[in-house]
């Protein structure tokens, strides 16, 4: 069974160039940069998935910021080994594999750029759930 241990970020930066005006075209990349077999931190051996995850922020061709994180998945279970060849012999994962864990990025990542992006005052990386203003209908009904 395959399986992700857990996510480290090791590096996080987020930097503001301009305040934010007008319609903001925010895009958001990740990219897994390498493969390595690893004695994980619970002492098993396997897979040291290293991540980069960017958002950058545009206004008019201007850029306004940018926030970076960067670190590993740890992942092992069977089939690790596989993996490994694979991408050291042409750079890519299977679909599964890399679907796999590239959930588990944007799901840890996602949510701490959507912290840092708060506390740089910068529009959220992914759209956040928001309530709608609907006016309830008075029921006039005699019948119950």
């Amino acid at each position: 069974m395959k399986q992700i241990l857990n996510l480290v970020i090791d590096k996080a930066v987020c930097e503001k160039k301009k305040q934010p005006f007008g319609p903001i075209q925010i895009s958001s990349n990740n990219q897994i940069t390498g493969i390595s077999k690893e004695e994980l931190p619970d002492g098993s051996s396997g897979l040291s998935v290293t991540f980069k995850y960017t958002t950058k922020y545009l206004s008019k061709d201007i850029d306004i910021g940018t926030i970076e994180l960067s670190g590993k998945v740890y992942y092992n279970g069977e089939g690790h080994k596989n993996i490994l060849d694979l991408w050291e012999n042409e750079k890519k994962m299977e679909p599964a594999d890399s679907a796999n864990i590239i959930n588990i990025i944007l799901s840890e990542a996602s949510v701490m750029a959507v912290i840092m992006a708060n506390q740089m005052r910068l529009p959220p990386p992914i759209p956040l759930p928001r309530a709608k203003a609907t006016k309830k209908e008075a029921n006039t009904s005699y019948i119950d």
